[in-house]
């Protein structure tokens, strides 16, 4: 039971949320610009609302949405007008050459960002469009008029024509609040009988441009022509050019190569020669200072041997290289030697035993 109560009580809260946000806001959607007007005093509101929630209280405040996006005026047969569009006949030009003509027009218009509020103060919202259709009309017919049947079918006139219409239309619209965007100038036609002339002198015309555009195609071809042959003939001048400094070049380095080739080798013999001398002279030192050691040695171990030092080391060494098959010992006689003490051995030898 409390729990419905709650959820009762936060229901009554939420419709009353919407109920007061619906009286004190006013919504105002993207693709529309608000004005607000006080219904108790002061009038419209010198200030243009954008997208989103602004205070306005119902009963006080009045809101006004205008769109902002751009609107299409069409001058054409056989339109149908809805929302943003807004279609009217042709309009009937008569032409400087006296012929009358249909011309298909479209023009794209917007309100101006930041004026929506003079136009809603100045009583325009019900008629702004209305009163663009009648201006934009009388701006077309006094500025179309000025163009000759010909140049209808003159690409480059219609388009001048067309951009100088545009400084027109904006000064015209500026008291409406209203600034165009593009004119274009869709489509034109003349009676039966003079549209068909017309037709055959536009062709004519055409025909003309083809044969002069054919005219020009052959003299650039007869440019292109020449311009070939000297190229080719150029060509074949650098050609030869090239060719004989290509051998001459050639001829150049393979005399250069073979310069190198024989300095080359005369430096390989001269560097051999000298090298192999060098080589014997330096084996013919070594081999004599190897002599002059030898004999060094053998003269420094003559005089070591000389002396009573070299005596017993060459008596030692008999008495080791001393080879005895047998040997009879006197055991009786102190004086026969015992060859197993070498000393003594070596004292006979060298003869200083006493």
């Amino acid at each position: 039971m409390k729990l419905t109560k709650v959820f009762g009580g936060l229901f009554a809260l939420f419709l009353l949320g919407v109920a007061l946000s619906a009286l004190l806001f006013e919504n105002v959607p993207p693709t529309h610009v608000g004005v607000k007007q006080n219904q108790w005093g002061g009038g419209v509101v010198s200030e243009d609302y954008s997208t989103g929630f602004h205070l306005g209280v119902t009963g006080v405040h009045k809101w006004y949405l205008l769109d902002r996006r751009t609107h299409f005026l069409t001058f054409a047969e056989g339109q149908t007008a809805s929302g943003l569009n807004q279609e009217r006949p042709s309009l009937e030009i008569r032409t400087t050459d006296q012929n009358m003509a249909s011309v298909d027009v479209t023009l794209s218009y917007r309100i101006k960002p930041g004026e929506a509020h003079l136009l809603v103060g100045e009583g325009l919202r019900a008629v702004y469009r209305d009163r663009v259709i009648s201006t934009v009309e009388s701006v077309l017919l006094e500025q179309l008029a000025q163009l000759t049947s010909e140049d209808f079918y003159s690409t480059e006139t219609r388009l001048a024509r067309a951009e100088a219409t545009m400084p027109e239309l904006v000064k015209a619209l500026a008291p409406l609040h209203i600034e165009p965007e593009a004119l274009l100038l869709r489509a034109v036609r003349f009676l039966g009988g003079y549209e068909q002339r017309l037709q055959d002198k536009q062709l004519t015309y055409q025909m003309k441009l083809l044969a002069t555009a054919q005219l020009r195609v052959e003299t650039e071809l007869q440019v292109t022509g020449t311009m070939e042959k000297e190229i080719e003939a150029a060509e074949k001048d650098l050609r030869g050019t090239w060719d004989k400094e290509l051998q001459q070049m050639k001829s150049d380095n393979e005399v250069e190569i073979a310069q190198i080739f024989g300095d080359a080798d005369l430096y390989d013999k001269q560097t051999r020669s000298e090298a192999l001398a060098d080589y014997e002279t330096m084996i013919s030192e070594g081999n004599l200072a190897i002599d002059k050691a030898e004999a060094l040695r053998n003269e420094l171990r003559n005089k070591a041997l000389d002396t009573q030092g070299g005596a017993i080391y060459l008596a030692q060494q008999a008495a080791e290289n001393l080879n005895i098959a047998t040997v009879t010992l006197n055991s009786n006689d102190p004086n026969v030697p015992s060859i197993l003490n070498l000393s003594e051995l070596v004292e006979i030898l060298v003869g200083t035993q006493k």
